[in-house]
């Protein structure tokens, strides 16, 4: 360790020089960065009538004075842009491989900054009723929007991960206008009710709860290995969206790889030429079942254009309390997802996979014609069912009160 910074050692003992590349990242903070404030209004109206019935409504307005935001100064700026209206931060080799236009040697430059364009809307109402006096309903429905300039979603992680994690960008990288958030769930409804039956040495209490909820948004993207991936060479391969093809069958919207990586594979013009095939018709059969995709023909994805399908949850519960002496001993049994267990179809919890299209290799026109090459699996499914999620389950409990 030398204190004076003036004599500061360019090496390290046991490690390359300061000069060596790649120089390691940056990451910075702006000089004017603030902690988050969001500014919040709300209007409700409750009404309870003397026959145990409430309503209530309410109607919330959010601003996010200053959120954070992530910049990438280490990029020189726009390029050109695609045949497609990509705009490119670099140049794409024929192996696939970007080379974006920076402006240092360092591996990344991030910046962590604010920005004061997120908000949020919400109109909520709940309706509460009390059927006889052993039985008790509740129903509620909320509409909402959330939009941002961003949306991370990873922690622990280096910048650049952070920052091409943030959202998905086909356009300038200096154009914050908002879009549809990760965390935008426009319609969920919820549903309870609970009954009472006295016994004459316990109580048994059944309850059910409901709720449906509009899936997570999402972007399909390409991605690829080996730094493969990254359409518009801005040095990230995780937030390139995909473009939708008018038709998948036009060689002039989209370019498939027939070759095959597997041992012993067959890659004779012949094969690679069915392979191609295949993958334009299975492409237009997936766009065809997407009406994400669907409507979207002939443009590139914006940010979170898509969503997942709607998720349901179902609990029922039975609890029964003993009276023994001064003490009480309750019994309990709680099913999860009752929905699968009347019927295996239902209940089922879907989820999307984003990556939709590897990118293995760039045409070898000019920078400004030439087009990506992708391989898309021919058996790829529409949603991937997450077991654990999509199983009914059972819980029993025993408590003692003492």
């Amino acid at each position: 360790f030398v204190p004076d910074y003036r004599e500061a050692p360019d090496a390290c003992r046991t490690g390359p020089p300061l000069q060596a590349a790649p120089l390691g990242d940056v990451d910075l903070l702006d000089s004017r960065l603030r902690l988050a404030q969001t500014l919040r209004s709300s209007l409700a109206f409750d009404y309870r009538s003397s026959k145990d019935l409430s309503v209530s409504a309410e109607a919330v307005i959010s601003r996010n004075r200053s959120d954070f935001a992530f910049v990438n100064l280490n990029l020189q700026g726009p390029q050109r842009t695609d045949p497609f209206g990509r705009v490119m931060y670099g140049t794409i080799g024929t192996n696939g491989v970007a080379a974006p236009a920076v402006r240092s040697g360092f591996s990344e430059v991030i910046d962590l900054t604010n920005t004061s364009r997120n908000y949020s809307y919400e109109i909520s109402a709940q309706i509460q009723k009390r059927l006889g006096e052993e039985t008790f309903a509740s129903a509620a429905y909320t509409w909402s929007r959330v939009r941002d300039v961003q949306s991370p979603s990873r922690v622990n992680s280096t910048g650049l991960s952070m920052w091409g994690d943030a959202g998905a960008v086909s356009g300038f990288h200096d154009d914050l206008t908002p879009g549809t958030s990760l965390n935008d769930r426009p319609n969920r409804f919820v549903a309870a009710v609970t009954h009472d039956v006295h016994w004459r040495h316990g109580s048994t209490r059944l309850s059910f709860y409901y709720v449906a909820e509009s899936g997570v948004p999402f972007t399909y993207l390409a991605y690829g290995v080996s730094r493969r991936g990254d359409l518009n060479a801005d040095g990230s391969n995780v937030n390139d969206p995909v473009y939708v093809p008018a038709d998948a069958l036009d060689e002039n919207e989209i370019i498939f790889s027939g070759r095959s990586d597997a041992p012993d594979a067959d890659n004779s013009a012949a094969a690679q030429a069915q392979r191609i095939a295949d993958q334009r018709a299975a492409f237009g059969r997936f766009i065809e079942r997407s009406a994400c995709l669907r409507k979207q023909r002939g443009h590139i994805l914006p940010r979170n254009s898509c969503r997942e399908p709607a998720s349901y949850t179902t609990i029922a519960g039975a609890r029964h309390a003993f009276r023994i002496g001064g003490r009480e001993l309750e019994a309990g049994l709680d099913l999860f997802n009752l929905l699968n267990l009347l019927n295996s179809g239902w209940g089922r919890y879907r989820v999307s996979d984003p990556r939709l299209l590897e990118h293995v290799g760039q045409t070898a026109d000019s920078q400004r014609t030439g087009q990506p090459v992708f391989r898309f699996d021919t058996n790829r499914p529409q949603w991937t069912t997450l077991t654990t999620e999509s199983a009914f389950q059972l819980q029993v409990g025993l408590r003692y009160r003492f």
